[in-house]
C-alpha cells in the first residue's frame, strides 16, 4: 500500500511536468481516457474521473476549445454525446505519455536486468488482477 501512491505521485509529477502549459493532470487523464476508448460519451468520461456530468461537460468545453478534443451528438441517440481525440490531441497525448516513459526508464536504469525483471513479472500480475477490460465500440 506504500508503494503505489509512491508511484502514482511520480507518475503525476512526470506527467504535469511534460503537459502542455496550463494542462491539467485531469484534462490529461481525459485524453488517456479517449486515447484508448474512442468515441466514449460524456458520460463514460466522467465515471472515469469519478466526477459529475456537469464538471465534465466544462472540462470537455475546455479541451475542445483547445482543439484537443471533438464533440459531437449521437446521431442515433440525440441526447448522448461523443468525444473522440482531434490529431492535436492524439499527438498531444502520445507527446506527454512517450516522455512520462522516458522519464520512468531513466528512472529504472539503474536496476539490474534480474531486478527488471521481476518489476516486469509484478507489473503483469498486477495488471491481469487489476486492468479494466476496454469495452469494444
Amino acid at each position: 500500500m506504500t508503494a503505489v501512491p509512491a508511484v502514482t505521485r511520480f507518475l503525476r509529477a512526470g506527467i504535469r511536468r511534460h503537459g502542455k502549459p496550463q494542462l491539467s493532470l485531469s484534462q490529461l487523464r481525459v485524453l488517456y481516457f479517449l486515447r484508448r476508448r474512442s468515441q466514449a460519451s460524456l458520460s463514460e468520461v466522467a465515471d472515469y474521473l469519478d466526477v459529475t456530468r456537469p464538471t465534465m461537460s466544462a472540462m470537455v468545453e475546455r479541451l475542445v476549445q483547445r482543439g484537443l478534443v471533438n464533440r459531437i451528438s449521437d446521431p442515433v441517440e440525440r441526447r448522448r454525446i461523443i468525444l473522440t481525440l482531434t490529431a492535436e490531441g492524439t499527438a498531444e497525448m502520445e507527446r506527454v505519455y512517450d516522455a512520462t516513459l522516458q522519464t520512468v526508464a531513466h528512472r529504472l536504469e539503474g536496476l539490474s536486468e534480474s531486478q527488471l525483471q521481476q518489476v516486469r513479472a509484478g507489473l503483469e500480475i498486477l495488471s491481469s488482477i487489476f486492468e479494466e477490460p476496454e469495452e469494444q465500440g
